[in-house]
């Protein structure tokens, strides 16, 4: 106790040293937690000012790399293909309106003639300004006869059975005239397309193909031969038509896709995607300025790396244990990927565009380009998250700042918990309305819609007319129910634990003593600087005696270390009569430590109280012995009055 009194007082330096030297050289937040509440202030505020620098250094990056051109260009190829709600693209339900949509709106948009005043070589362009790179391509796929079993009630009726598409159902079997790429089958390394997830399936990127040509007159009479040749058959379960555009007043590529399911209940399913993507950059004092600022973004990466390297050797298998590890190994891990394809990109890319210039009558694709794309800017996307939820990390600092994730910490447990019947019953809504509505509504037709209609509908979305007219008999009750029970119970009580472990939250900060701010510390710190420069800096009476300040902190700090709660530490300071928000003066100190060495003095009295085992073994034995003599005695009383008695009898009787 001494000795914890004497470093405490500031008045032993050889502890003071030894603390010094026993000191961690590389500090990181985590670590600095763990020391004290200066060594935390330093290293968040480094952290802080490093964290603010990269996440503005990466977000230019990222923001720079979309432009509001891309949806209006999406925008303009929608409605020169008619793709709306109401629109004539969604109302191809069949093999004849197919047809129909490749023989006028299709060509009509790919073959549109620029105007006389454009000098540029005629080539296919859409609306005037995207050109058409190298041509459109035309792939399906299809299903064997055989893929799926007839009922034997109906084998009389049908002969042949179609199915879904799969990889064991697709038929590769030439069909039609069987020459030339549309009847003859090509695997996807030959079409070089990529697999493409529909409605229904996974469809491969092979197929039976043909490209179209440059002249729309040509072209037309390609798609005649088709439809002649029955090009379309029960097999076919998908069509694609891929092309793709750039448009040079933007420097922005389209990679277009239309897609035309045709399912086993006979309908056919249009679907598109319009892929936006900035493949080539003007090497430009713009494109160095960015480049730059993502290489400084990757050396900060780096040390953060090195950090973890850090938290990894001091902390062991508990650095497993804390949250913000996984947010910075996310941070980390994505943004090495994101460097890693930027260079990828500009690697990759040219060799396309070369085969596209050398080849101008063949097939521009731009597919596997599109998707590294569009992987790497979901991945761009995905980083600038991550990096803005790190943030919260170093608002820990300062309890009021900190009062979301403390929040979040206390009612984790108890929102586990809950969160078990919450699902269950959430779960339980959602087979029953797909069970019972699936067959007739979109909203629920599929477990996962469901799921999404019932969370729209918690957040008040939904359309009851449209389940009430599936069922007019469940609908109503299922409703009412799902409202009564998850709205107003389970998710208000969701609500309840939140909003209690706030409140006590809120009381821990507001009874907690007074702890030295990031504000504070700076001030300190301009101060010292000031004062090496050779400034004198005058400072009140509180501020030149500052020990008697930290010595509660370290006080508290310290049993921090020893894991008491907050009410635990305020009952220590109870007894010994500490008051957090009082100024301590130095005679507080000193009584402190007397009660401290008076009830050490108190514990050695008691002990020399206090009998020893070998002590109580031998008067027990001493007692044991003095019992047993006592028995003895009391044997030979008891034998001479029988003796006496006898005798008196003997005398009565003569």
């Amino acid at each position: 106790m001494s000795n914890l009194k004497a470093i405490d007082q500031g008045e032993n330096d050889e502890d003071i040293e030894i603390y010094k030297k026993n000191k961690p050289f590389w500090i990181t937040t985590a670590i600095a937690a763990e020391i004290g509440r200066e060594e935390l202030l330093g290293a968040t505020f480094r952290d802080i000012v490093l964290h603010i620098i990269s996440l503005l250094f990466l977000s230019i990056y990222i923001f720079s790399q979309i432009s509001v051109s891309e949806y209006y260009i999406t925008t303009a190829l929608k409605n020169s293909f008619d793709i709306d709600e109401d629109g004539d693209f969604f109302k191809i339900i069949s093999a004849e309106k197919f047809w129909e949509f490749l023989e006028e709106p299709l060509t009509d948009a790919l073959y549109k003639t620029r105007d006389s005043s454009i000098t540029d070589t005629e080539s296919m362009y859409m609306l005037n300004e995207n050109r058409v790179l190298g041509v459109p391509r035309m792939r399906q796929v299809k299903v064997k006869s055989n893929s799926c079993q007839i009922h034997g009630y109906f084998r009389r009726l049908f002969v042949s059975c179609y199915s879904l598409f799969s990889n064991i159902g697709e038929d590769r079997e030439s069909f039609g005239l069987k020459s030339g790429t549309a009847w003859v089958y090509s695997d996807a390394d030959k079409t070089e397309s990529l697999s493409y997830s529909g409605t229904l399936s996974t469809y491969t990127g092979g197929g039976f193909y043909v490209d179209f040509s440059t002249d729309k007159n040509d072209t037309e009479d390609l798609i005649g031969d088709l439809k002649e040749n029955l090009w379309v058959t029960r097999g076919t379960r998908a069509v694609f038509i891929d092309f793709s555009i750039y448009n040079s007043n933007l420097n922005l590529f389209c990679i277009c896709k239309l897609v035309f399911e045709f399912l086993p209940s006979g309908d056919v399913k249009p679907n598109f995607k319009f892929s936006p993507a900035t493949l080539l950059e003007f090497q430009d004092w713009r494109f160095w300025t960015l480049r730059f600022l993502l290489y400084l973004f990757g050396i900060y990466i780096i040390f953060c790396l090195f950090e973890e390297f850090r938290e990894i050797i001091y902390f062991g298998w508990n650095y497993l244990a804390q949250f913000w590890t996984y947010i910075d190994l996310s941070v980390i891990v994505l943004a090495f990927m994101m460097i890693f394809g930027t260079e990828y990109m500009r690697i990759i890319v040219p060799s396309y565009l070369e085969k596209i210039k050398n080849k101008p009558t063949a097939y521009g694709n731009l597919e596997y380009p599109e998707v590294a794309y569009s992987t790497f800017k979901v991945i761009g996307a995905l980083l600038l998250f991550f990096v803005y939820i790190r943030t919260f990390k170093y608002l820990n600092f300062n309890k009021r700042m900190a009062q979301l994730n403390d929040t979040i910490k206390q009612c984790s447990k108890d929102i586990m918990g809950f969160s078990v019947m919450f699902f269950v019953a959430y779960f339980a809504y959602a087979e029953l309305g797909y069970l019972v509505f699936g067959s007739e509504v979109k909203s629920y037709s599929t477990f996962g819609f469901s799921m999404f209609t019932l969370l729209r509908t918690i957040l008040g979305d939904f359309d009851f007319e449209e389940i009430h007219k599936a069922n007019w008999i469940v609908a109503p009750i299922y409703f009412l129910s799902f409202i009564i029970l998850v709205f107003f119970v389970l998710l208000n009580m969701f609500l309840a634990i939140i909003n209690d472990t706030y409140s006590d939250v809120k009381t821990d900060i507001a009874i907690a003593p007074k702890e030295m701010e990031l504000i504070d510390y700076l001030e300190q710190g301009f101060k010292r600087i000031l004062l090496k420069l050779g400034c004198r800096v005058r400072t009140s009476q509180p501020e030149r005696e500052p020990q008697h300040n930290t010595n509660i902190n370290k006080i508290r700090d310290a049993l921090v270390k020893c894991k008491f709660e907050e009410r635990e530490i305020q009952m220590y300071f109870t007894r010994y009569e500490i008051d957090p928000l009082k100024e301590l003066k130095k005679k507080d100190i000193d009584s402190f430590f007397e009660k401290l060495a008076l009830e050490d003095e108190a514990k050695k009295a008691e002990q020399q109280r206090v009998v020893k085992w070998q002590d109580f073994q031998r008067q027990d034995a001493k007692l044991i012995e003095l019992e047993r003599s006592l028995a003895t005695l009391g044997q030979r009383v008891q034998e001479l009055l029988t003796t006496i008695e006898n005798i008196q009898g003997a005398k009565k009787k003569t």
